[in-house]
């Protein structure tokens, strides 16, 4: 079952409706709001709201926090992750920032679990 810890927090407006993206990657855009990940992103954070176009945006930035898992159906504790084009997170490619690693298992895409946010490249934020 995902949990969550202690977390350090921020909050920018959604450059469009996150509703529906709970717990994804994130990234900020050319205006300053906050844009889901690309494939393979330099993420800045997991999104912990479901902010509508405009509204205010709550980002995790470093800190235990839920993921939403995309296409990859089998992660295994302690697997470093990356993001999908949509921000969902996916085990890490060789060419992909490092943006966390996986605190339980996750077998089927749609899962939420537990990750420690390190970051890009692992370093913190």
């Amino acid at each position: 079952m995902a949990f969550e810890g202690s977390k350090l927090t921020i909050t920018l407006p959604a450059a469009s409706d996150l509703s529906a993206k709970q717990y994804r990657f994130v990234t900020v855009d050319g205006d300053g709001k906050l844009a889901l990940s690309g494939d393979d992103g330099n993420a800045i954070g997991v999104l912990q709201n479901a902010p509508a176009s405009g509204e205010a945006a709550t980002i995790a930035i470093s800190g235990v926090t839920k993921i939403y898992i995309g296409t990859t159906s089998t992660l295994d504790s302690g697997s470093i992750l990356s993001s999908e084009a949509n921000g969902a997170g996916k085990i890490q490619a060789s060419s992909a920032y490092r943006l966390g690693i996986c605190l339980e298992d996750s077998t089927a895409a749609g899962d939420i679990i537990s990750i420690v946010f390190t970051g890009a490249n692992g370093s913190t934020v």
